[in-house]
């Protein structure tokens, strides 16, 4: 078995060939401002995985010494793998989580899928598609080190090719973040999407959400918008013939409104 040392120091030896010189043509064939509409943005997100090289550790041979398995299992490998964007674990509702990865044994169809999230943007400033990228190679890496989590080979891999910080949310050094900017932001152009904004848990605005109607005798209820309440002025009667009817969590003012 090999030591952290000696793991770490491969890692690190491998920070310097960040971008491999064959998959440099990528890069070449890529002018500013080719990416455009939403098959532009998954052309980005790929052809920056494409080119990026996450996996070269000049001893790969010190994290299989260490952990297991074979060479391959910690290179990554831009066939294997589909990146696109798409809503997090919230929904429509604001997500905690950046990105994500589905590992190839849980897609069916033998590819690793990176879903980076709506909420992130690139269109207005460069540092923002330098953000996104670095946000894209922590979960490359994962495809790197699969069933690691946050750790063991992962961290190793992380902390060689420059990234830094808390495990579940790095961010890149000063020097990473120069290499993203020369070797891929300003190549490739800014990451052609806007931010989206999303609502935050407990803070939906009114739309058409429907409210309660009960009968206080029989209890009889249904459902309907503060459209119809304002115009029956508040006053609604059980069709059973009980009496008025009182709505939950609404209350009609006069004038056609009312206040939650």
């Amino acid at each position: 078995m090999a030591d952290k040392s000696e793991t770490t120091k491969a890692a690190e030896a491998g920070a310097t060939r960040q971008i491999h010189p064959r998959k440099q043509r990528v890069l070449n064939r890529s002018p500013r401002g080719v990416y455009k509409g939403t098959r532009g943005v998954n052309e980005w997100l790929a052809d920056y995985s494409k080119a990026y090289d996450v996996g070269h550790v000049t001893n790969l041979n010190a994290l299989v010494r260490k952990y297991g398995g074979k060479p391959s299992d910690y290179k990554f490998n831009p066939r294997k793998v589909k990146v696109s964007v798409s809503l997090q674990d919230g929904g429509m509702m604001k997500s905690r989580a950046m990105a994500h990865v589905h590992y190839a044994h849980a897609t069916g169809n033998n590819f690793h899928e990176i879903r980076m999230s709506v909420e992130l943007g690139g269109r207005k400033y460069k540092a923002d598609s330098m953000r996104v990228a670095d946000i894209l190679l922590h979960e490359m890496i994962h495809t790197c080190a699969v069933f690691h989590g946050h750790r063991r080979a992962f961290r190793d891999i992380a902390l060689g090719v420059g990234l830094t910080g808390k495990m579940t949310s790095t961010y890149a050094t000063d020097v990473l973040a120069a290499r993203i900017k020369s070797e891929v932001v300003d190549v490739l152009g800014k990451y052609p999407h806007r931010k989206v904004t999303l609502i935050k848990r407990g803070q939906r605005g009114k739309g058409s959400r429907l409210i309660k109607c009960v009968c206080p005798a029989c209890e009889f209820n249904f459902r309907t918008t503060r459209k119809w309440i304002n115009k029956a002025q508040g006053s609604l009667a059980c069709p059973i013939g009980c009496g008025e009817m009182i709505t939950i969590g609404y209350t009609y003012t006069g004038e056609g409104e009312g206040e939650e």
